[in-house]
């Protein structure tokens, strides 16, 4: 047995603090030390118990960069030394339709952080090594663990809609997924248009690659893009004017939903099917082969988070100034 150091809550809403924990390394599982764990708006949730299927403690921290430690007798293809990735997903059947078709993200017994496992806010994490993703040397920093979920999810979706270089493309919500979708769709070749609340980040979204900014709230700012976008992608939490998006779709365009509302997204049916066809589009995740292409994607194209980066005794007030919506996109803990 491995006794393992972590930082947990240990009740809804808690401060993090230390915590141990006891496990052990299985035939495919890898034990993993942990360098650099992200803090997502989904590990707040989790902190909350917002979905109500968190057992305390909860250990967050579902985007993980570490460095392999020791591995299980049917490990393969991981060195000790090696630097890796980890995500949200850590396992999976292996044996449905979906895991033998490469979907494993649609796996009904898949196993997630920290639902099923405590997460990388820790020194060690023990995971299952088919969920282990080497990575390139340029991607070994602070600011590419946010691509292991934040990055994946807009990623996989981006696949799904068909979105090719020369589209005209919308990004709802500029927080962690949003800029590291603007930089996707920008080495994709696509036009990119950021819609977003906030004016103070327009300059660094010029440098991240977008033509156009504009008001995610303002109808009047909103009106003038009727008929412009091949696809539109929200990884918004905001609920917004969801019909002024779907008229500033060409037909045939998809509207993308990876942002998590807490209200019901409401919009007229009939803009569906407004002298157009027009497609709703919802994105979880992505599957192994998709986070393989984008690590090799981002390496090759030098995507990366902007990030805030806190030391691990700065984890409650990271947590702080993210519930104060503080920090502008993504939040790294070095472990």
């Amino acid at each position: 047995m491995i006794t393992i150091s972590a930082w947990a809550a240990k009740e809804k809403g808690g401060l993090l603090k230390k915590f141990t924990y006891q496990s052990e390394i299985r035939p495919l599982e890898t034990l993993v030390k942990v360098k650099y764990c992200s803090l997502t708006r989904g590990d707040i949730r989790f902190i909350d118990n917002f979905w109500g299927d968190i057992v305390y403690p909860v250990v967050p921290g579902l985007e993980i960069i570490g460095v392999v430690e020791e591995t299980g007798s049917e490990v393969k293809n991981l060195k000790i030394g090696e630097y890796v990735g980890i995500g949200y997903q850590i396992g999976s059947c292996f044996k449905c339709e979906y895991c033998l078709s490469g979907k494993e993200q649609f796996c009904a017994s898949q196993k997630v952080i920290p639902i099923n496992g405590y997460g990388g806010l820790a020194e060690q994490i023990i995971v299952d090594y088919r969920f282990c993703f080497p990575l390139p040397k340029n991607l070994q920093t602070p600011e590419a663990a946010p691509l292991m979920c934040s990055g994946l999810t807009p990623f996989s979706a981006i696949r799904k809609a068909g979105v090719k270089r020369g589209m005209k493309t919308g990004v709802v919500g500029i927080g962690s997924l949003g800029h590291l979708t603007i930089q996707v769709l920008n080495k994709i070749g696509c036009d990119v248009t950021a819609f977003s609340h906030s004016k103070n980040k327009e300059v660094i979204l010029n440098k991240l690659g977008v033509n156009k900014s504009s008001s995610s709230t303002d109808d009047k700012e909103l009106s003038r893009f009727v008929r412009k976008f091949d696809f539109i992608i929200s990884t918004s939490s905001a609920s917004l004017n969801w019909d002024q998006y779907l008229k500033a779709l060409k037909p045939n365009g998809t509207l993308c939903f990876v942002g998590l509302p807490p209200e019901n997204i409401s919009f007229k049916a009939e803009l569906l099917a407004d002298y157009a066809q027009k497609i709703i589009l919802g994105s979880y995740i992505g599957s192994r082969k998709d986070m393989k292409d984008l690590l090799k994607f981002a390496a090759e194209n030098e995507i990366k988070a902007v990030a805030n980066i806190f030391p691990i005794k700065g984890i409650n007030e990271a947590i702080e100034k993210m519930r104060n919506s503080e920090i502008p996109f993504s939040t790294v803990i070095v472990v």
